[in-house]
């Protein structure tokens, strides 16, 4: 079996898939590229060559402490965060389904696509850990780091991983959102959609999920809608 014949089987088994389900696997390769990228074409620019405070003391709880500020160019992260996350986006191709039924899962896909790819992961980084400012160079992301309690300086790398962790933890909020809807859709549409046909009938007794989408192949269970 070829490349093309391997690429080809692969896009119609996850034909079988639905789209929420889709969005429930990505973070499987989403989530190691953006690190690799963050990681390696990411980093942080240095404060004193942008004439910036790379240290100021600070006042914590009645107590004297140093924080480390480390500075981002704000477009570049977003772009290395966000990349991968294109991947999301493939919920678009459940828009030309023949059932209306899956073209509804579809559209509610791309919505949270949308929203867990280019908007929520950046701004729970910038709201929770980081400062946005307006340098000559361009937007900046600003990352204080406390030195309170800590034997060795913080370091650029850990600034990079606290913003790599508040946008993955804002992603694993949007990846239960997700698994929540995934698993209400199909009996949420049989009790107020009941017209609308699912890709296949249920075997009696077999319990209403998104499941049946991976199983017992590609027969549908109606007409187009």
């Amino acid at each position: 079996m070829d490349r093309t014949d391997v690429v080809r089987s692969f896009w119609r088994r996850v034909g079988g898939w639905s789209p929420l389900q889709w969005l429930l696997v990505t973070p499987v390769a989403t989530l190691p590229l953006s690190a690799l990228l963050v990681l390696t074409v990411g980093g942080d620019l240095g404060g004193e060559s942008l004439g910036l405070v790379e240290v100021q003391w600070t006042k914590q709880a009645g107590q004297l402490d140093r924080t480390h500020y480390f500075y981002y160019d704000f477009w570049l992260t977003w772009a290395l965060l966000t990349g991968p996350g294109v991947l999301n986006l493939v919920v678009a191709r459940w828009l030309f389904h023949e059932l209306t039924y899956v073209r509804l899962a579809a559209g509610l896909g791309l919505v949270l696509a949308l929203l867990r790819t280019f908007i929520v992961p950046v701004v729970s980084m910038v709201w929770i850990s980081a400062d946005i400012l307006n340098h000559d160079t361009g937007l900046l992301i600003r990352v204080p780091v406390g030195e309170a309690g800590r034997q060795i300086d913080p370091s650029p790398l850990e600034a990079t991983l606290t913003l790599l962790v508040t946008a993955w933890t804002a992603g694993l909020g949007m990846w239960i959102l997700t698994l929540a809807i995934w698993q209400g859709y199909e009996p949420l549409m049989a009790r107020f959609f009941p017209r609308l046909a699912p890709p296949r009938e249920r075997s009696e007794g077999e319990p209403r999920g998104w499941g049946g989408f991976l199983g017992k192949g590609r027969s549908r269970g109606g007409s187009p809608e």
